[in-house]
């Protein structure tokens, strides 16, 4: 898997218009890519029956077998389910475009076609692919150490921080925030991203079911999950981030809600900051956020509804704050409020929690970041950590 990955895009073109392949496969051979021709439906579905392509590019009006059916058979085939589809056709009807998603196509272009716009188009699904083969290859890589379980979860802890590198861009757009992360084991299974968008910019706070290397490989899925809603699919409001990730989360591990199906899922909370309005849209799964502004604290609640199958069909909200210059937000997991410790070896608790933010938060983001963590080490003093520790807190 590492040469595929490495190795030029390879993208199969459907069409029974030969001057339409010899137009589109010059282009994209023009732009690197290896590319295959296929003039009807049943050598199409040979062609990725053979070999293993990382997009493909396919017509809907073909004689003997349509593109419809075309996809619906290539898609029958587990191997295939990751691999994108998409429709390149004169087709413009809104009809046809909602049967291209139905059958399991991930785009729809109209012919003519803007090359500039079709390339972007498939290299960003085609990198969506390989991030999850990559994925892939990495949870195959932790399995297949179970002979050295040490060794195997220091490597899950150097993919995880790479992970979690990737948002140390945010520093750029605001600078005064500080990330307190501590982890109950090597790994974790609670996570942050980040990500800016034009002027919005994107945080996640997130906390998976378990901790140590089950919440770490779910964690690992959050993140790519968060990749391909926010960055592949460009979707930006908080509550369809967090309903497009439960999407995503039920189809991965199968949740049907009966027995024996794996019913672990992911709580946590999304906010989106458009910098120009100064307005912050917030979603969350049970994790509330903290808002203080002129020295008045705002618990801002969450939904009761977990990020992964439930049994009512209920939606995330989406809540909106106006801010003005020097309000803070605090996001965070629930390990730091339900630490044991103290005199009697009860939990810290959110009351006790925001009492300690009102009391720091006019100090300067890394001393408030150092209080709570003394603050932390002097309340578990002879309790152990029980769970993993994540507080997000941001200055505007």
């Amino acid at each position: 898997m590492n040469d595929r990955i490495a190795a030029k895009p390879k993208v199969l073109v459907v069409d029974d218009n030969m001057k339409n392949i010899q137009v589109l496969g010059g282009f994209l051979q023009n732009e690197g890519f290896e590319v295959e021709f296929s003039l009807d439906g049943l050598s199409a579905i040979e062609w990725v029956g053979k070999q293993d392509f990382d997009l493909v590019l396919l017509d809907i009006m073909m004689p003997e077998m349509d593109g419809y059916e075309v996809c619906r058979r290539i898609k029958s085939d587990n191997k295939n389910i990751d691999l994108p589809i998409i429709f390149i056709t004169a087709k413009t009807d809104h009809e046809s475009i909602i049967a291209g998603f139905e059958t399991g196509a991930v785009d729809y272009i109209t012919k003519p076609f803007i090359k500039s716009e079709l390339l972007a188009r498939v290299k960003a699904h085609i990198e969506i692919k390989r991030s999850r083969d990559r994925l892939s290859m990495y949870l195959k890589e932790i399995e297949e150490k179970t002979r050295s379980i040490t060794a195997s979860i220091e490597y899950a802890k150097n993919i995880q921080e790479a992970l979690l590198k990737t948002s140390e861009s945010v520093s750029d757009v605001i600078p005064d925030h500080f990330i307190l992360y501590l982890p109950k084991d090597i790994v974790s299974g609670d996570f942050y991203w980040f990500t800016n968008i034009d002027n919005l910019v994107i945080i996640a706070v997130m906390d998976c079911t378990g901790h140590g290397v089950p919440g770490a490989l779910m964690s690992t899925l959050g993140v790519a999950f968060l990749n391909e809603t926010v960055l592949g699919e460009r979707i930006v409001r908080p509550n369809l981030i967090l309903e497009s990730i439960r999407r995503k989360l039920i189809k991965s591990l199968g949740q049907k809600g009966y027995s024996g199906t794996i019913k672990d899922g992911i709580e946590g909370s999304v906010i989106c900051y458009d910098q120009m309005m100064r307005q912050l849209y917030f979603s969350a799964s049970f994790n509330s956020i903290i808002h203080i502004h002129d020295g008045q604290l705002n618990e801002i609640r969450a939904d009761r509804v977990p990020i992964g199958y439930f049994e009512r069909n209920l939606d995330f909200t989406c809540k909106t704050i106006n801010l003005s210059k020097g309000d803070l937000i605090y996001m965070f997991s629930d390990g730091y409020v339900d630490q044991f410790g103290g005199p009697a070896s009860k939990r810290f608790m959110i009351k006790r929690f925001k009492e300690l933010l009102l009391s720091s938060y006019r100090l300067p983001i890394p001393q408030q970041k150092e209080t709570l963590y003394k603050t932390l080490r002097d309340w578990m003093i002879n309790a152990e950590q029980t769970d993993d520790i994540l507080v997000l807190g941001i200055k505007f």
